[in-house]
């Protein structure tokens, strides 16, 4: 049978979470679903459990072995063999609302678009609450052109609220950066110059887990993974470079996608590091290399973050970086409690 979907799962030492994972997608009709679960080198009980999802459904659950890549290649092997018509991932501590995804499974059976876009909701472990992010007017629905679909986001697609048609990912070459964290951000913006058309749906697919403090979204997992950051900040400025747009929307709606992205490098990265100056002229650095590839993005990210624009007022003045670098410390804590 045709698969109309195909589900990507990261699946990293998830013994804990990956049967509410699975479970929340196999309800409803599922015979034209995909669920490829990546085994990205783990070393827990994930596989086990997951084979034995792979013998009860052996023509919808597929257990793909890979050495350990991380998300980007997890991302990038299931492009490859991907047999549904359209494309969403999933990481393996996360799930899908299982009463919206029988609808979703519905509607993608009867539409033909480029893109789907959903709400998603956050659900904090420590507190037991959620949370619904729609970033569209429920006002507005069903399929738009590109350009009126970036006109009406609030924010900018994510991980968490999209789904590609599979041809847009595979005919373009969409690669994500490996072993490295944060390539969520390519996941969301690369394919966007491609897309012409989307369809928007407002009913949250994407359950996010937050609350873990191993997550790299956790200070300690910026304090850990900061290099991974300032990395894929310098691939989305080269792919930015070197791609042609079909209109100034998409194009429009890269550049501030990217400039967040970037600025939030150092002021979300970069800052939070125990302070010295030898982390200060890091930051130097990252902002000679913004300015030698684009003058006009050195000065957006100002425009768009506080801290950017104190520290070059300041000159990068040692004793403002440690208050601000306090300062942002203590935000992120509080945020993650």
């Amino acid at each position: 049978m045709e698969k109309i979907l195909t589900v990507s799962i990261a699946a990293y030492n998830v013994q804990n979470y990956i049967k509410k994972t699975l479970e929340s997608l196999l309800v409803g009709k599922i015979d034209d679903l995909e669920i490829l679960v990546e085994d990205d080198g783990g070393t827990d009980r994930t596989i086990n459990i997951v084979k034995e999802y792979e013998e009860k459904y052996p023509n919808i659950v597929k257990l793909v072995h890979k050495e350990n890549g991380g998300y980007g290649s997890t991302i990038n092997k299931s492009i490859e063999i991907a047999s549904g018509k359209y494309f969403k991932q999933l990481d393996g501590d996360d799930w899908y609302d299982s009463e919206n995804f029988t609808e979703f499974l519905n509607l993608l059976r009867k539409i033909d678009v480029d893109a789907i876009y959903t709400p998603y909701k956050e659900f904090y472990e420590n507190k037991e609450i959620y949370k619904l992010n729609d970033f569209i007017d429920e006002n507005i629905y069903g399929k738009l052109s590109i350009e009126e679909a970036i006109k009406q986001n609030k924010n900018h697609f994510n991980m968490y609220t999209i789904c590609y048609r599979t041809e847009i990912l595979r005919k373009n070459n969409i690669k994500l950066l490996e072993k490295c964290f944060y390539t969520d951000t390519q996941y969301a913006m690369y394919p966007m110059p491609y897309v012409n058309s989307i369809y928007i749906f407002h009913k949250p697919i994407y359950v996010y887990r937050l609350g873990r403090a191993e997550q790299s979204v956790s200070v300690e997992g910026h304090i850990k993974h900061y290099k991974d950051h300032v990395k894929v900040s310098k691939d989305i400025i080269e792919f930015y470079n070197n791609t042609e747009f079909n209109n100034k929307y998409t194009q429009e709606y890269m550049w501030k996608y990217m400039v967040e992205h970037i600025a939030n490098t150092i002021s979300g990265f970069y800052i939070v590091l125990e302070p010295s100056k030898e982390n200060l002229k890091d930051i130097l650095a990252f902002e000679k290399y913004i300015f030698s590839k684009n003058e006009i993005l050195y000065n957006d990210i100002a425009k768009q973050s506080k801290i950017v624009k104190i520290l070059r007022t300041t000159k990068y003045n040692y004793i403002v970086y440690k208050i601000l670098s306090r300062y942002r410390i203590n935000k992120l804590n509080n945020l993650h409690k």
